[in-house]
């Protein structure tokens, strides 16, 4: 192919990139190489269309990494929020520096340390209760409960509450991507606000915004009353410690403040390992080998770690969006104030000028900068809980079933945009 020929292919793959569907998952590597070829940093005129966030697509690792280190020129205050914006995820520094600072001590690695022993032992019933059955599937048997019934017992949301909890997360976040689940009752919910659905079954993005709003002020009604609870009976868990949080030492934390830091655990606590564990699993049901080759080192400390840190980079799952704050030059691009841009840390993960042989899952890959837990004032807040979550899940899943096979009848359900897996229906080999 000529370079006029590979322009041409990324100028036509820009304007229609649309990672949210799960069509697009079949080319999705395919479409970050062209673009980071020949388009690195690329105008998409159907997500600029739509409203709905990036008007530009970074695809090269070093543009992304100083894109989400660079909070002064590309601000993650970006969305519409159907109530209020999250903290801290929407707050730019310095704001959001003093919001994390209430919120990191909870997250160490010593206090997660000290919860292994807990995540070993409900893996291990989950485990044992899905591998008695004669097919099972992974993500509602295993990926979804592990880590959000871990997640609610942290920060104090009652585990009665879980079917409800995960209806939530999925009208909010999967509404049309691809998520059979997220769908249906998202339909449901605009049916019952009496809003007619489009000829392809969803909602215009008016009537998607109304939808998501109905839903979010749901959700903060439930935290505005779990929060009246904990003051009246106060218990270990991060809804208590929030109520006695002080912003910057001098005053608590106002009642919307401990709302909306509520709503971004929520959001960020439910979906995120679940994916992550849905796409590893997936794709060792599909090459046997190199499930075989991480099954033989799973019990060597040294090496479990570095193999889940390859797979969390071979797998990344999320596209952060920025707003750009005023105009920019950016390495030979002219960026506007308002613009948005959309960092997909797959395709950084997959920039062969960062990892050599990118393509491939190298269990002892070194140096291995990967951006699956994101980077700069916004990387993960739960990152030591997350790295945990992923290696005892898959420790624990391996020495119970180390052979496996995707079930025929039942194909896995794929979605887009934080991408994921739905339901992975798998067989013993």
């Amino acid at each position: 192919m000529s370079d006029r020929e590979a322009l041409n292919r990324a100028v036509s793959l820009a304007r229609e990139f649309d990672n949210t569907t799960p069509e697009f998952l079949e080319h999705e590597f395919e479409t970050y190489q062209a673009l980071r070829e020949a388009l690195p940093i690329a105008r998409s005129e159907r997500r600029a269309a739509a409203g709905v966030g990036a008007a530009w697509v970074l695809t090269r690792y070093d543009d992304i990494t100083e894109a989400l280190t660079n909070a002064a020129d590309f601000s993650n205050q970006t969305a519409n929020y159907p109530v209020r914006p999250w903290i801290p995820q929407a707050v730019d520094p310095p704001a959001h520096t003093a919001y994390r600072r209430i919120l990191n001590p909870w997250f160490t690695v010593d206090a997660m340390s000290k919860l292994e022993p807990h995540l070993e032992q409900y893996a291990s019933e989950l485990v044992q209760k899905m591998v008695a059955k004669p097919a099972f599937d992974f993500v509602a048997d295993f990926a979804d409960p592990f880590p959000t019934v871990i997640f609610c017992e942290l920060i104090g949301f009652p585990l009665s509450d879980y079917a409800q909890i995960m209806d939530w997360k999925n009208m909010t976040m999967h509404a049309g991507d691809g998520h059979a689940r997220g769908a249906a009752l998202v339909r449901e919910r605009g049916l019952k606000l009496g809003l007619a659905p489009n000829a392809a079954g969803g909602f215009s993005a008016d009537d998607s915004m109304k939808i998501r709003v109905d839903v979010g002020r749901e959700v903060y009604a439930y935290f505005a009353k779990l929060l009246g609870a904990r003051r009246k009976e106060p218990r270990d868990d991060l809804i208590t410690k929030l109520l006695g949080a002080e912003f910057e030492g001098k005053r608590k934390l106002t009642q919307e403040e401990l709302e909306d830091t509520l709503f971004l655990l929520f959001m960020a606590g439910l979906d995120t390992v679940a994916s992550v564990l849905g796409l590893i699993v997936r794709h060792f049901a599909l090459d046997p080998e190199k499930r075989r080759e991480f099954v033989a080192l799973i019990e060597d400390p040294e090496r479990v770690g570095a193999a889940v840190e390859e797979l969390v980079r071979f797998h990344a799952i999320v596209t952060p969006p920025r707003r750009v704050t005023r105009d920019l030059a950016f390495h030979g691009t002219q960026l506007r104030s308002g613009d948005f841009v959309a960092l997909p840390t797959p395709a950084a993960n997959r920039d062969p000028a960062e990892f050599p042989n990118p393509d491939a899952i190298e269990y002892d890959r070194t140096p291995n900068r990967h951006l699956g837990f994101g980077l700069g004032p916004h990387r993960c807040l739960g990152i030591h809980l997350a790295r945990r979550e992923v290696r005892i899940a898959l420790q624990v899943f391996h020495r119970a079933l180390p052979d496996y096979r995707l079930d025929p009848a039942r194909p896995p359900q794929l979605f887009g945009g934080m991408k994921g897996v739905a339901s992975l229906p798998l067989l013993r080999a």
